[in-house]
């Protein structure tokens, strides 16, 4: 594999966000949360129904908002876009990132950063493609070759351009309005109520919250795993499917100890592999990420029906 050399004059194929799409499932899920408010409440709560729904998408969509300055915060993140590299390595992440932007259609330079760090850490983040950061972590650049780098940023652009930040924001908010409706009928219950049948009425509603937290977990990881799924194959596509490969067997290798780590923890920012290390068939239902075998086995169906 040549690098940056060989990407410069692939042709890709840009994906766009499906706004219509996106809006259709809002407006069906605003309303299926209205009727579901309506038939378990009646119209006693229909005048808090918006500030129930307020309060349901504004928080994610808030921290969406603030991610960029919270974690650079949070990770001590050094920005090395315009000429601030320091390194060889540094340079490659910045002209990767500049030339999948290019070829993507971005209207604006994702920030570019590296934090300290021994993990094997990448992740994207902002509230929209053309207001992202993408950053990677010392580690990874000490421990990942040329390929492997290439392979993760391509990962972390198709993140962005699929605008996977949105629209994990928006499911976030429906996962949170489900709970709130599920559990709404409870708590105006207990609060109607006194004694033994207010009691009942709270232990209900503990029960409710629990199931519908863990519900919305399900459905949100199931949605992440496509997800990841969705970014291997354009990082794939905009590269090599070699190139996305090489990333994710260097990172299972990893995972399986095979190279050895400073850090104990193993956090995985963008691939967030800490849920593959030991996992059953029922707690990878709450997996954020599927598992790397699966994820590289998809990668050489691409290869084989390139061949």
């Amino acid at each position: 594999m040549k690098g940056l050399a060989e990407i410069k004059n692939k042709i890709i194929k840009v994906p766009h966000l499906n706004i219509f799409r996106l809006g259709t499932w809002v407006t069906m899920g605003l309303f299926a949360s209205f009727l579901l408010v309506y038939i378990f409440v009646g119209d006693r709560m229909l005048d808090y129904f918006p500030l129930l729904i307020l309060f349901a998408f504004g928080t994610p969509f808030i921290s969406l908002m603030m991610s960029k300055a919270t974690v650079k915060r949070a990770y001590n993140i050094k920005m090395i876009g315009e000429g601030g590299v320091s390194s060889e390595k540094e340079k490659l992440v910045v002209d990767t990132i500049t030339l999948f932007s290019q070829k993507l259609g971005l209207q604006k330079l994702p920030e570019i950063g590296v934090y300290p760090s021994n993990d094997i850490n990448a992740f994207a983040t902002g509230a929209s493609k053309n207001s992202a950061m993408v950053a990677v972590s010392q580690g990874l650049l000490n421990s990942m070759n040329e390929t492997e780098i290439i392979g993760v940023l391509a990962h972390e652009m198709s993140h962005v351009v699929n605008g996977d930040m949105l629209t994990s924001s928006i499911l976030e908010g429906f996962v949170s309005a489900f709970g709130l409706i599920a559990t709404l009928p409870f708590l105006m219950g207990g609060n109607n109520n006194r004694g033994r049948r207010a009691a009942s009425s709270m232990a209900t509603y503990y029960i409710v919250r629990n199931i519908a937290n863990i519900f919305g977990k399900i459905v949100s990881s199931a949605y992440s795993r496509r997800r990841e799924f969705a970014a291997d194959k354009l990082a794939a596509e905009i590269t090599e499917p070699a190139y996305m490969k090489s990333a994710l067997v260097r990172l299972q290798e990893i995972s399986e100890g095979r190279i050895a780590l400073q850090d104990s923890d193993r956090e995985f920012a963008s691939f967030k592999i800490t849920n593959n290390f030991s996992m059953g068939n029922l707690a990878n239902l709450f997996a954020s990420h599927p598992s790397l075998e699966r994820r590289i086995a998809a990668i050489e169906r691409m290869e084989n029906k390139e061949l």
